[in-house]
């Protein structure tokens, strides 16, 4: 006896659910696992940065860039890619320091980059001033310049914040000594691996000037 002839499936509804079903995982696995990959990749970072950060660096600028002595820079909450072209500088000589020479030039491109993450992810901190007219003296210098002496304002680079961009410096909540050591260096010409305009800048800027603005600068966060 011969069999029926069994009915072939032909579902008008399964096979676009199964299209987009794939569809749907094929897209989850472009968006979402690079994401993933390279959360991966900058926690492992972040990890050597840290680890970077203690073992060398900690001692002047603190393991979380939160330096206890004025002569140091905070790092803390710094451009990312201002801290890589700096490391760069002192290893190369472009920018003088001898401490900063002999740590710099022994860090591979890697640990460059794992060094200015890491510090670069820490939270900012600030030096609040107890004089306040000296600060609104800092604060009028920074936002206006000083027309009558050609000085202009330096929210024109660093912006209303002082938070910099990624080729220039966060300027807020730094040690205002350390700041007034930098000015002065741009003034004499010691420091040139930056901007010529300001080995210009600061020149123009009177000691008071020097004094008002770095200590507006320290008291922002």
């Amino acid at each position: 006896m011969r069999l029926p002839d069994l009915p072939v499936l032909r579902s008008t509804t399964a096979l676009p659910f199964l299209r987009g079903a794939f569809s749907a995982g094929a897209l989850w696995v472009a968006l979402v696992a690079p994401a993933f990959a390279q959360s991966t990749a900058s926690a492992e970072t972040m990890a050597q940065g840290a680890a970077l950060a203690q073992a060398h660096c900690a001692t002047c600028h603190g393991a979380a860039g939160q330096s206890a002595s004025p002569g140091f820079p905070r790092l803390a909450g710094q451009n990312e890619r201002y801290l890589v072209k700096q490391l760069r500088d002192f290893a190369t000589g472009a920018r003088t320091s001898s401490v900063m020479k002999d740590k710099a030039s022994v860090l591979n491109e890697a640990g460059i980059q794992a060094l200015a993450l890491h510090y670069s992810r820490q939270s900012a901190a600030s030096t609040p001033s107890d004089d306040a007219q000296l600060v609104a003296v800092g604060q009028f210098i920074y936002e206006r310049g000083n027309i009558y002496s050609g000085l202009p304002a330096c929210l024109s680079c660093h912006g209303t914040q002082a938070r910099g961009t990624a080729e220039l410096p966060r300027l807020a909540g730094q040690h205002p000594r350390y700041l007034e050591q930098q000015l002065q260096q741009f003034s004499q010409r010691q420091r040139r691996n930056d901007s010529a305009i300001m080995n210009v800048i600061a020149s123009r800027l009177s000691e008071l000037e020097s004094r008002a603005v770095t200590e507006y600068l320290g008291s922002l966060k």
